[in-house]
């Protein structure tokens, strides 16, 4: 069974990542795919955020303004 997702996003961001993933010859849907495979599969996110502080996560607060920060959308 699959899943059908809906997430709003800025359309600039958008159309940047697009753009992107057009010259890697895939789309944005299909890196979305990857990446959230890659997490089932390896139980980690495969992403590293160059923090100092490596409790970040344990930080519900102080995560929530860092993930603000990195979304230009509104929906925050």
């Amino acid at each position: 069974m699959t899943k059908v997702w809906r997430l709003r996003i800025d359309e600039k961001t958008l159309k940047r990542a697009n753009q992107v993933t057009e010259r890697i010859g895939t789309s944005t849907q299909e890196v979305v795919r990857i990446f959230v495979s890659k997490i089932a599969r390896s139980g980690r996110v495969p992403l590293e955020l160059d923090l100092n502080n490596d409790d970040l996560v344990l930080d519900k607060e102080r995560r929530n303004k860092l993930l603000a920060s990195l979304d230009d959308s509104e929906g925050w």
